[in-house]
């Protein structure tokens, strides 16, 4: 054993050059190695941001009847109910799932109104957890407290209507019912999309006129009927969106006996 090990200093410093060009081979295989993979994983996270937004691991779930996405701003699908409190809790628990909210939502929104100001952009009907699914936290005022007729904007909606003025406490109408204003929103977290094509664009703009959000509770107030609800899923992380949004799926298809499918961020 220790002649071996003898034998193989007196090798290495009996052929220094050698030894020392052997050396050096080793080092730069290594160091070429730990770069190649550094770079393919940093351009792995760098497409994960640029497909659905760094830290969101948001995963809609899209209603699907007849082979047909249903966009439920235009219609009722039969046979579907709405879903409970207890659902969600039960989605909740499934494997990769952080978080679950159920919402409703109208694009292109009419008859919001403060003053003579209006205002056009998406309207939505969000539960207690939809804040934090997307990420949002009060800027100004505060979240609901009950289900009465209050209204959060984000801070786009809140300067589209009341411009440098404090919204906290006005009075908007919103299809002929007053709501008060009482807090303001931002993400916590901004994301910029890369913007390649049409549909990009069209995906995207669509918020540039700003959100407004009511309890899901009053949502029958402004549309005279409690429709069925979108869902959204926070995954623990962006390697499990994937396996989170299909647990949801089919946790939906089994309870609704309907079609769904489960798509990254950019309803059910």
């Amino acid at each position: 054993m220790f002649e071996n090990i003898q034998l193989a200093f007196q090798g290495v410093f009996g052929h220094k050059l050698r030894s020392f060009l052997t050396m050096l081979g080793i080092i730069i295989g290594i160091a070429s190695i730990i770069t190649i993979i550094s770079t393919i994983k940093g351009t792995n996270e760098q497409i994960k941001q640029n497909l659905i937004g760094s830290g969101s691991n948001i995963v809609n779930v899209q209603l699907y009847q007849n082979d047909w996405a249903v966009d439920m701003s235009y219609q009722t699908p039969d046979g579907i109910r709405v879903l409970q409190d207890e659902q969600r809790d039960e989605m909740i628990a499934l494997d990769g799932v952080a978080d679950v909210t159920l919402y409703r939502s109208r694009e292109n929104v009419e008859g919001f109104y403060y003053r003579n100001t209006g205002f056009s952009g998406k309207l939505y009907g969000v539960d207690d957890h939809y804040f934090s699914v997307y990420g949002y936290e009060v800027r100004s005022g505060r979240g609901f407290a009950s289900a009465s007729k209050n209204v959060i904007l984000d801070e786009t909606a809140a300067k589209t209507l009341f411009s440098s003025d404090d919204p906290i406490g006005k009075i908007v109408e919103i299809s002929g019912e007053p709501f008060t204003v009482v807090g303001v929103v931002s993400q916590k977290s901004s994301f910029e999309p890369r913007i390649n094509s049409v549909k990009d664009y069209a995906m995207y703009v669509q918020e540039s006129s700003g959100l407004a959000f009511v309890p899901t509770s009053v949502w029958p107030v402004l549309y005279r009927f409690d429709e069925p609800q979108n869902v959204a899923v926070r995954a623990t992380s962006t390697d499990t969106m994937t396996d989170a949004g299909k647990a949801v799926a089919d946790y939906l298809t089994s309870h609704q006996i309907i079609a769904s499918k489960a798509t990254g961020d950019n309803s059910y």
